[in-house]
């Protein structure tokens, strides 16, 4: 991950809104982020660490306590940071959760913790803009836009302030870990999880084994108890027995059966006489019956004959009927014609006084108040109407809302209906596919292994290469040094010798006979220099010369201390390299294999927990059984609804009866009520209109009255007609013999003719047949004698039950030996198996025992591993600490422990001084922080090289340069920054926080934070 942009605003001490471009300090490889004590410089990581993660960089710390104090209240505390991963470019911004003025009112309200990603890939950095951020990967819920960068980055925030930020104090505490802490944060850092699910698989396949042998073989033993045996033996000795037993009952009932069969045939022959006696009692019966019913048979005949008669005169009492229905017509049409001549009688009469009314408009103003008083009532009405409208629509929406929620249930019910048939199909498919699934990620994770391997033997290769050309770069560079010193040894002693003769000159003139030398303190002077002294500049000469030559050793021993550095690096690299373990194929081949390996995986599918789907089928039927339960509420709410929404439309309807629909309106009924205003205006129309009107009543009048004439005629006619068919009804009832009583009461016979005439017949066929069968039943039992039946049947009974108890006993006694030899044979068949799958399984449980820590060591698989990985993040780290303590320290493994003793992930340091190790709590302050920065760098390489997906393109490293000594300018610090140097030119950015001057002077690009009353500002700062 490499940062681009960050920006924050109102975030920890700084109140407003401030911008941090990383692009040239990233590129300068080596920059600082500097200030005062409290100013803020590592909140600058802290913004970084929640815009990623919505965590501080201090887990202590929470999110809502990073707004800024003295920022103005309207001002909302946001983060934004722009990264690259390769070449994606992503955004991210986020807000934690705070208080705001509400925009209404007094007061305030709580935002909540919010977060967007965007990717913006392909958009340079000046066009990423609040309103063009790029597309959006997730936004608004939190949870997912973590998950998103997790995935993105390949670590958490607790691994990203582990490895991405080296911290005050943090990595010196890691450092003193035991075992277990160490253990706690590697795994996290390290995924090994395919060991430890291995080993844990292992473990519980063992146990599985193991239990199932017990319970299995509880299991015999319990089923041998269940039926009272001790053992196999008794077993056998118990079906020997049971065989005697079962041959014995099954002779009884063979005895038995001959028994039943000869009282049988003896009872069949008694039942068969029993018969014909029977036969004779039951055709006497018949007979019997047949005379009683005799009676009946003739009153039946007589009713049928009546009502034949009856239904010959139906025609003539329907010529009455119809003749009374058309004289009630005509007498009906009489009676309206009569109506009609009365109202237009009326209407006559009627439009007769509205022309007299008109013409003397005496009844003008009361018509007119009348009126006006019925639209004044329908004003009163229509108001009172309105809660009843309102309680109408109310019930409307009600019974809308209760429609469309009981839709959404149905549509629901559906999509779960859908859903169900769909998981249980997915089910089946998925169980399928896992047993191919779990062969390719086996084979997936053998290649990535030798995949690492692999990638760690080119990287390795590639370290020895580069170190080679260093190596030969330093050593020329240390050559032309040592050449030009001693060029500069040799211009020294001259300009010295120079400046010796010029001095010499200098003295010899001061020199008097007798007089001490100032040097020597001679007074006898046999051989003074003689000569000029005008080379004063010879001086000046001399100072450059020494410095020159003070400079050029300076540089040489620094370019020789480099290049025995740059050799122990090499040393180690190809000592590492020498370690490795070659895989059988180069990377390419080995990434060949596992994309096609991904293929078929990804061509599977993703993948899917079996347990978790069965379970997930298992609660969706419970949801639809709860959903139809729900569905059901809602259509009986529906119906209610339906019921409450008649009702008010109802009780709208009649309060609104009495008043025209044209009226309802309230602006129409008041124009309505103006409008009769103006009707004064048109009374003169409505004179002559009257007078019309006259004219036309009297003229309906005179012709009701002669349609009412009419009528009269019609309704004597059909009088007369009536008269004659009541006349021939009557002759034809007397030619019948019959009176008007006795032809009413035979008509409901009329519907039954046919079947008392069946009745009869029917009757005398039964009569003729009885008489016969009773006739053959006598001759049938003449000389016979009528048998006991009851002690036949007894006897029967008797050996029947007998039969029935041989038989249940000899079934016992079959179903028993056959239950017998069955468990025989199936718990032969199971001690076997138990037998040969004990021993096929004695491998995996000692291989299962030896993972889980059960071995000499007390080791488990996972440590193991994880031990692996710690030995390649010594080795890089001893990279660093060797050149930074002077070739003096060297970190290795500590066995821990007492006795026998466990290799786990304890930590000593190697004194090359003494020749033995150490425990690292014996190093000073300065040697304990850089033995700290040099385990977490090689921490952070051995990371990003065994997870493919991490990329630690820049780190940060917090403090500690203060404790660090810079004596004669080749301190532990200038070592420090020289190693740092190293780290750059491996292509990673480190970015120091620190408040040491000479940090700053000898890394002057980066950032500075000046701390001010109103909030903390940063300053951008390039090389010098």
């Amino acid at each position: 991950m490499k940062p681009v942009r960050l920006t924050m605003q109102a975030f920890g001490p700084y109140a407003g809104r401030e911008v941090v471009d990383f692009r040239n300090a990233v590129e300068a490889g080596l920059f600082g982020i500097y200030g005062q004590t409290g100013s803020g410089k590592s909140t600058i990581f802290s913004a970084m660490t929640f815009a990623l993660f919505g965590q501080a960089a201090k887990v202590e710390q929470d999110a809502p306590t990073l707004r800024c104090d003295s920022a103005d209240e309207d001002l909302a505390t946001e983060v934004e940071f722009v990264f690259d991963i390769a070449d994606k470019r992503y955004v991210v911004r986020r807000r934690p959760e705070q208080c705001r003025p509400k925009q209404r009112g007094t007061g305030e309200t709580r935002d909540a913790h919010e977060a967007w990603l965007f990717n913006a890939t392909g958009l340079a950095l000046d066009a990423i803009t609040p309103d063009n951020p790029g597309k959006v990967i997730e936004e608004k819920k939190v949870a997912l836009v973590g998950k998103a960068i997790e995935e993105l980055l390949g670590y958490g925030a607790h691994q990203f302030r582990q490895i991405v930020l080296l911290p005050q104090g943090r990595f010196e505490a890691f450092l003193a870990a035991d075992t277990k802490a160490r253990l706690a944060i590697l795994r996290d850092l390290f995924d090994v999880s395919l060991y430890r699910g291995l080993a844990a698989s292992l473990k519980a396949d063992a146990e599985t084994s193991e239990r199932k042998f017990r319970e299995e073989r509880a299991i015999l033993a319990g089923r041998l108890q269940l039926e009272g045996f001790e053992s196999l033996d008794a077993l056998k000795y118990g079906i020997a027995t049971a065989d005697g037993d079962l041959r014995a009952l099954q002779k009884s009932e063979d005895e038995q059966r001959a028994r039943l069969k000869q009282n049988q045939t003896a009872l069949e022959g008694a039942r068969v006489v029993e018969g014909l006696f029977q036969a004779a009692e039951r055709a006497k019966s018949d007979l019997e019956t047949l005379a009683n019913k005799s009676q009946e048979i003739e009153t039946i005949e007589l009713r049928y004959r009546a009502a034949e008669k009856t239904a010959s005169l139906l025609a003539f009492e329907e010529l009455v009927t119809q003749a009374e229905q058309d004289l009630e017509t005509v007498v009906g049409a009489h009676t309206t014609a009569e109506e009609r001549s009365v109202a237009a009688a009326q209407e006559a009469e009627t439009a007769s006084i509205s022309h007299q009314d008109e013409e003397a408009r005496a009844h003008e103003i009361g018509a007119l108040a009348r009126e006006v008083e019925t639209l004044a009532r329908h004003q009163i009405s229509l108001e009172k109407s309105r809660e009843a409208a309102a309680a109408a629509e109310m019930a409307d929406r009600k019974l809308t809302l209760a429609r469309r929620t009981l839709q959404t249930s149905t549509d629901h019910l559906a999509a779960l209906s859908k859903k169900r048939r769909d998981q249980s199909e997915g089910l089946k498919t998925a169980r399928l596919s896992e047993a191919q699934r779990l062969i390719l990620e086996r084979r997936l994770a053998a290649l990535e292994v030798s995949l690492r391997l692999a990638e760690n033997v080119e990287k390795a290769e590639q370290d020895v290469a580069t170190s080679l050309r260093q190596i030969a770069g330093l050593t020329d560079k240390h050559h032309d040094l040592a050449s030009a010193s001693s060029e500069a040894r040799l211009a020294f002693d001259h300009a010295e010798r120079r400046l010796s003769d010029v001095q010499a000159l200098y003295l010899a003139q001061k020199l008097q006979p007798g007089e001490p030398c100032p040097v020597c303190g001679a007074t006898h002077h046999p051989d003074p220099s003689i000569g000029s002294v005008e080379h004063a500049e010879l001086d000046i000469a001399f100072r450059d010369a020494r410095e020159e030559l003070d400079k050029l050793q300076s540089a040489e021993r620094d370019a020789y201390t480099e290049l025995a550095s740059a050799r122990g690096i090499l040393s180690e690299r190809e000592d590492r390299l020498a370690a490795l373990e070659r895989p059988h194929a180069s990377s390419t081949e080995l990434r060949e294999d596992i994309a096609t390996v991904k293929a078929g995986l990804e061509a599977l599918g993703p993948a899917v927990d079996i347990q978790a789907a069965e379970s997930d089928l298992e609660q969706l039927d419970q949801e639809l059984a709860t959903e139809e339960t729900t569905n059901d509420k809602h259509r009986h709410a529906v119906q209610q609804a339906e019921t409450e929404a008649a009702s008010a439309s109802t009780l709208l309807a009649a309060m609104l009866a009495e008043i025209p629909e044209e009226l309802r309106n309230r602006e129409m009924l008041d124009a309505t009520f103006r409008s009769k205003q103006q009707v004064l205006a048109r009374r003169e129309n409505a004179r002559r209109a009257s007078g019309e009107a006259l004219a036309k009543a009297s003229e309906q009048a005179l012709a009701a009255r002669k349609d009412l004439e009419a009528a009269e005629e019609i309704v004597k006619d059909r009088q007369q007609r009536l008269t004659k068919a009541r006349a021939d009804f009557a002759l034809r009832l007397a030619q019948a013999n019959l009176t008007e009583d006795a032809y009413q009461r035979f008509k409901s016979a009329i519907v039954s003719i046919e079947q008392d005439r069946s009745a009869v017949e029917t009757y005398r066929r039964e009569v003729h047949a009885a008489n016969d069968a009773a006739r053959r039943a006598e001759d049938a039992i003449a000389g016979r004698e009528r048998p006991n039946l009851s002690p036949l049947d007894d006897g029967v009974r008797e050996v029947e039950g007998a039969l029935q108890s041989a038989q249940a006993l000899r079934a016992d006694a079959a179903a028993r030996l056959g239950q017998l030899n069955k468990l025989l044979v199936e718990l032969a068949e199971t001690i076997e198996r138990l037998d040969r799958a004990e021993a096929e399984s004695g491998p995996l449980r000692e291989l299962a025992a030896l993972m889980d820590a059960k071995n000499p060591f007390n080791l488990d698989l996972e440590t193991f591993a994880i031990g692996a990985m710690f030995d390649r993040v010594l080795t890089a780290a001893n990279q660093r600490f060797g050149p930074m303590s002077n070739g003096r320290y060297r970190l290795e493994r500590a066995v821990e422990g007492s006795g026998r003793g466990r290799r786990g992930l304890g930590i000593q340091v190697h004194d090359i001084h003494t020749g033995k190790p150490r425990p690292t709590t014996t190093l000073s302050g300065g040697e304990g922080f850089i033995a700290a920065l040099a385990l977490a760098l090689g921490l952070a390489d051995v990371v990003e090289s065994a997870n493919g997906k991490v990329r630690l393109d820049t780190i940060f490293i917090d403090e500690g340069f203060g404790s660090l000594d810079t004596e004669n300018g080749a301190g532990t610090l200038d070592q420090v920054l020289q190693a740092l140097n190293s780290l750059v030119s491996e292509n990673r950015s480190v970015g120091l926080i620190s408040h040491v001057p000479l940090v700053q002077e000898v890394i002057p690009n980066g950032f500075y934070v000046r701390k001010e009353l109103s909030g903390s500002h940063i300053e951008h700062r390039g090389t010098a």
